[in-house]
């Protein structure tokens, strides 16, 4: 929202959607150790950090940069990412209990995705942090630029898509 004033809306849009199309690399979890798609380059802070050294010359690049090593270092909260790869693809990072071996095996890929929404949302920490930064995401919209009020149809979009998800999961006892 702070760079809102200096991009058109298309561009302002694309820093938008950025961090969002990042997750989309899970397309690619198959090439993945343990499927895992934050162990892929997509999910490690290189091609952020080229972006923004290409973005000293190039102003969307910079922010574009700047959306994904928030991504990236956000994602290392929970469970960790491989921050360095492929140069070093231990995953680095993670409050969170490490997935026991039986759930990082199991084929059934719905049981394994209801076994992660379980342990994050009952987290405390990330629970409380979820709720920090969209009122702060909310708050920044309503006070800098309340002309982009349309952001938060997808800001909730996303939450009741990940609340059904884990309520889902609760109804069936998959976790």
């Amino acid at each position: 929202m702070l760079f809102s004033p200096f991009f058109p809306f298309f561009e302002f849009s694309l820093i938008v959607a950025f961090p969002f199309l990042i997750d989309f690399d899970f397309l690619l979890s198959k090439y993945a150790k343990n499927n895992n798609h934050r162990r892929l380059i997509t999910h490690s802070l290189i091609p952020y950090l080229c972006l923004l050294v290409i973005g000293i010359f190039i102003p969307l690049l910079l922010i574009l940069g700047i959306c994904g090593v928030v991504h990236i270092l956000s994602d290392a909260l929970d469970w960790g990412t491989a921050l360095f790869a492929p140069f070093y693809n231990d995953t680095l990072g993670g409050i969170l209990p490490k997935p026991p071996k039986e759930i990082v095996e199991i084929p059934n890929y719905r049981k394994r995705q209801c076994w992660f929404t379980k342990i994050y949302y009952t987290s405390f920490s990330l629970f409380t942090l979820e709720i920090v930064l969209g009122l702060a995401a909310i708050l920044s919209i309503i006070f800098i630029n309340f002309w982009y009020l349309w952001v938060l149809i997808f800001y909730f979009l996303f939450v009741a898509l990940q609340v059904r998800f884990y309520l889902s999961c609760k109804q069936k006892e998959n976790i």
